[in-house]
């Protein structure tokens, strides 16, 4: 009798629906923007010179190169905050997409090397990801909340006087 309850109880998780694949999908953006922006920040503050050398760019104070790992350091933050606090990617989104636009424009004016290029890529990558995601992520959310609602009582927890 006492293995009863353990296995109704793994048979009501097992009943319960499951995230989607856009939800998973959303988490993972999520990790992986995190995970970026504090690898850049590490690199940024901890070897400046050598990421603006492979980055393409002339020497320039290290103060600077510092000062944005801080914000990669912060952005990640925001982007935990954004999705722990709302299951949003909008962070992700608009931060992404205007940093893809503003090296895409500087490509076109001064000439970009190819580590930025790719940064480009990354950047445009991840936020059309974020934002084709997040709809139907926040779809399935939501429809997972309702069966929850309208689940029937689980056979252990029975309503008294029934059998």
């Amino acid at each position: 009798m006492a293995s009863q309850p353990n296995s109704n109880a793994a048979a009501a998780r097992a009943a319960e629906p499951q995230p989607s694949g856009a939800e998973r999908g959303e988490g993972a953006l999520v990790i992986a923007a995190i995970t970026e922006g504090v690898i850049l920040a590490v690199w940024l503050v901890a070897f400046p010179w050598l990421a603006l050398r492979m980055g393409g760019f002339p020497p320039s104070a290290a103060f600077f190169v510092r000062w944005a790992g801080v914000l990669h350091v912060v952005l990640a933050i925001g982007y935990a905050l954004d999705w722990l606090r709302f299951r949003r990617t909008t962070l992700i989104v608009v931060a992404k997409g205007a940093t893809a636009l503003f090296l895409v424009a500087a490509w076109i004016v001064d000439g970009l090397p190819p580590l930025m290029i790719f940064a480009i890529v990354l950047e445009s990558t991840m936020a059309a990801a974020g934002a084709l995601l997040h709809g139907p992520a926040q779809r399935s959310r939501q429809s997972r909340a309702r069966l929850r609602l309208v689940t029937p009582v689980h056979a252990a927890i029975r309503p008294a006087g029934r059998q």
